[in-house]
């Protein structure tokens, strides 16, 4: 929260506080500026000194004001707690008379939201506000609950919001947006373009695909794009590269040491050595002299030792930056500025991924062509039906459409930098990766992800270890000489320990010397003697490890879920059992990559695995196991569990005994009920295509203990045709045809408040459409015609769309009067013929796997007063 205490008129703002300025990209006009400001204020600044380049008697210091995080002593100030803030929170907090939150004006990258103040509309839900609050202050950005000439953001729905009215008639220098640019934001965790956004008239809403603007070139990968830099730096001299004498020398006083695997010429290595000289610095061959250590990879024992003493670690793109900027700069803040893993990350290499990108070029090209080589895997600059990622920064791409068409990922620059950035392979599961905003360049962003210093100590210089111990030696600890380097007081107030922890230690070191456990020959686990007592304690914590088993294998399935348990309903087409992943990519293969079936294929095995568990607990169960799956059935309406649901648990382990499995989801090969239903489960089950059965088949294989022919028990209903205009055999092989995507590109619009929401947008996402909530803003929703299906198979059932029909279901309540006015504003918005029909029009459409039109489902205000008359 923001500190808003107020000054008295005895004491001034910034009294008994103590300042820095460093002068990092600032003028001296400003330096000035703000040193007489602080002054002004009561506030002491003690001189930064530009020759050295670092911070004197650091722990005094209160407050340092930099425009940038990019300073030597950052990381020592962060971990001193003292506080960083830009040279706009000077100004912030003369302006207001108090204290602002010094978070919010950080310069830390991660808190991309920094500088940004956020006002919301007033025809903003309260909830909206209170989410967007919580947001904008948690990624380092301030909320203002009132119009004023700070605000920077003003999030409303539309331009007849009386803030905006307000904030165009006092000509405020504001920026008004839609709130699905904050929303987009977050999911990126990147600060994106506010320009598809802003209102009156958002592109972000356009009917009309167009393209996103061209990338433009990042500056934080500006001469950051190559390990390996191709500039011929023997043509500069030293006065060519000489900044103003405010500025930070990268040199001053420091010594730095040229690795072998750099493989310098002796011409261009004099030409480096006279540069560093020129800055102030000199070249030195011992690493125990060295402040600076250049090299190529993130091995050998000068590169350990070097990064193990929190040395300045880089490679020769950085060496180059420093030297043409004359600036010092931390090699990890830039991927390319700091050493590669010799052979990659682990996994890239490995898998052999063939990673290719699209919608890239110039710098934002050549850095992640760079990137993906450093990785490990290799890049084509062709894409080719073999590879197995694309990288894009938008969707809307000729490569995109073949990529979805040949099953290749495709992914964000944010998978493959924070993969590099954290030494490890991310998962694609993370949406983060797979999202991409509407009308907005993610080359925008390139370059914002930093090396975490910490998965690189884990991997390639992990703390040097005690021999006499199996722990960690804290920083303070004496290291052997042989072993590491030689022991230095500790300034790391977070390696410098509390009485408590030396305590702890001490009493640890003593009894280090542990006796061996003797083995015990019965296949016990080994014991130590006299621990009859823990032996107990032991059982009983696995014995409530047991009872939690469910729960926690629940868990784990739901984590397995694509985009979490809110999406992670019936996905994917459907795929005969017996099929398995072929090594082999192309159109008439399977992938070998974690396709969205094989996500539905790990919670069948789990839900499988789960009721072995309950078969398996059944008294009646012989020999403690359960038969192979033979089927997987969904149960509608089975109408002897409706009484007594304890039995319906007990059927279900006495079925799974049998060989059928209940699971979760609706992809199924059988879907048992009394007759057709229009229940949720019966309507998403019959977009698999499965084959319908009575209730007497589950009752037969009950009572006989075994599983009847699934034919001898088929659905019947006579009523079904004349009902839907098909058999039900008819509907089963439609939505086969369908292949779950019956209405595919549909977007098609519910009342707010009409029940069940969630089962209408289960059936309509089960069969490939998307369901939004309609409340009457016309600028918060879109919709486009659709294109009708380019196979034949599902085509046919899709004959009789008229592609250019916006639905709208709701019912004949005249409160909802007003909202169909305003839907049909929307669809003749987006030149489109507005339908507002009951539930009846989905259930049929769903039920008989066809598109067709009757007009007793389509509401009118004349009708719906017809059927409220008694």
């Amino acid at each position: 929260m923001e500190d808003t205490t107020m000054m008295d008129g005895s004491q001034a703002l910034f009294s008994d506080n103590v300042f820095t300025i460093i002068p990092n990209m600032l003028s001296e006009e400003r330096v000035d500026q703000l040193t007489r400001d602080i002054v002004a204020a009561g506030g002491t600044v003690k001189p930064f000194d530009a020759s050295y380049g670092r911070i004197d008697r650091l722990k005094d210091i209160r407050y340092i004001i930099s425009a940038t995080a990019d300073f030597p002593d950052f990381l020592s100030a962060f971990e001193l707690f003292i506080h960083i803030v830009k040279p706009s929170w000077v100004d912030s907090c003369l302006k207001a008379g108090k204290i602002k939150n010094p978070r919010t004006f950080s310069p830390y990258p991660g808190l991309f939201m920094s500088d940004v103040v956020v006002c919301c509309g007033e025809h903003l839900p309260q909830g909206d506000k209170e989410a967007i609050e919580g947001g904008i202050i948690a990624a380092g950005g301030q909320f203002s609950p009132v119009l004023s000439k700070l605000v920077t953001h003003l999030i409303a729905l539309d331009v007849e919001d009386p803030r905006c009215t307000l904030a165009g008639s006092k000509r405020l220098r504001v920026q008004k947006l839609l709130p699905h640019w904050f929303d987009d934001c977050l999911k990126v965790g990147r600060r994106i373009s506010e320009r598809p956004y802003t209102l009156p008239d958002p592109e972000y809403l356009s009917v009309e695909a167009k393209a996103p603007p061209p990338t433009r070139t990042s500056p934080y990968i500006r001469d950051a794009t190559e390990p390996e830099p191709v500039m011929d730096l023997q043509t500069l001299t030293p006065p060519e590269r000489l900044e103003p004498a405010r500025a930070i020398k990268a040199f001053t006083k420091k010594k730095v040491m040229l690795s072998g695997d750099l493989e310098l010429n002796d011409h261009l290595k004099a030409v480096i050595t006279s540069m560093i000289q020129a800055g102030g610095g000199e070249v030195t061959t011992e690493i125990d002299d060295a402040d600076m250590y250049v090299c190529n990879y993130r091995e050998g024992a000068h590169y350990i030792k070097a990064s193990q003493e929190k040395k300045d670690v880089g490679n020769l793109s950085w060496l180059y930056y420093m030297i043409i900027h004359d600036l010092w700069t931390n090699p990890m803040r830039r991927m390319m500025h700091y050493p590669r893993p010799r052979g990659g990350i682990p996994g890239f290499a490995e898998k052999k991924y063939k990673i290719s990108i699209s919608s890239y070029t110039g710098e934002a090209r050549v850095y992640l062509e760079s990137l993906v080589k450093a990785s490990g895997a290799e890049f084509t600059k062709t894409f080719r039906q073999d590879n197995t990622h694309l990288i894009t920064a938008h969707k809307q791409s000729e490569k995109c459409e073949a990529a979805q068409e040949w099953g290749v990922h495709v992914v964000n620059s944010l998978w493959l930098e924070e993969s590099y950035a954290s030494c490890k392979e991310h998962t694609l599961t993370d949406p983060r990766y797979t999202y991409f905003p509407t009308q907005t360049n993610l080359g925008d962003i390139l370059g914002q992800t930093e090396i975490d210093r910490n998965a690189v100590e884990k991997i390639h210089f992990p703390k040097i270890r005690k021999p006499r111990a199996e722990k960690t030696i804290a920083h303070d600890d004496p290291v052997p000489a042989s072993s590491g380097p030689k022991s230095k007081p500790s300034n790391d107030p977070v390696a410098r320990s509390s009485p408590l922890a030396e305590k702890t230690r001490r009493t640890k070191t003593a009894t280090d010397v542990v006796t061996p456990s003797r083995r015990v020959g019965d296949g016990k686990e080994n014991e130590t003697p006299g621990t009859a007592g823990s032996r107990g304690a032991k059982n009983r914590a696995m014995s409530k490890l047991h009872e939690a088993a469910p729960d926690i294998a629940k868990f784990e399935k739901e984590m397995k879920r694509k985009g979490g348990v809110i999406h992670g309903r019936d996905r994917g087409k459907d795929v005969e059992k017996t099929d398995k992943p072929k090594k082999g990519r192309g159109r008439d293969s399977n992938s070998s990559k974690r396709s969205i079936d094989e996500v539905d294929e790990d919670e069948e095995t789990e839900d499988e695995r789960l009721q072995q568990e309950a078969a398996n607990k059944n008294k009646k169960a012989k020999k403690g196991k359960a038969a192979p799956v033979e089927f997987r059935v969904s149960i509608s309406k089975y109408s002897p569990w409706d009484d007594e649901p304890g039995l319906e648990s007990r059927d279900k382990g006495k079925l799974r005994e049998l060989g059928l499995m209940i699971p979760d989801s609706c992809k199924v090969d059988i879907l048992c009920a009394p007759k057709p239903v229009t229940t949720k489960k019966f309507l998403c089950s019959l977009t698999y295509g499965p084959t319908l059965v009575s209730e007497s088949y589950v009752a037969y294989a009950l009572k006989h203990n075994k599983l009847p022919p699934p034919e001898k028990h088929l659905l019947h209903d006579p009523n079904f045709e004349d009902e839907y205009g098909c058999t039900l055999e008819k509907a089963v092989e439609r939505a086969k045809q369908n292949q779950k995507r019956l209405l595919r590109d549909w977007t098609i619009f519910c009342s707010k408040d009409l029940g069940p929401f969630d089962s209408y947008k289960a059936i309509i996402e089960a069969n490939g459409g998307t369901l939004l909530a309609w409340n009457g803003r016309t600028t918060t929703a879109t919709a486009g015609k659709r294109s009708l299906a380019a196979e034949q198979e599902v085509s046919q059932n899709q004959a009789e769309d008229e592609a250019d029909v916006l639905y709208l279901i709701s019912d004949g309540d005249s409160k909802h009067f007003q909202n169909w006015k305003k839907f049909r504003e929307l669809a003749k918005k987006h030149d489109m013929t507005p339908r507002i029909v009951d539930k009846n029009w989905l259930t049929h459409v769903a039920m008989a796997q066809k598109i067709y039109w009757d007009p007793c489902w389509e509401l009118t205000e004349e009708r719906a007063k017809l059927m409220q008359k008694p």
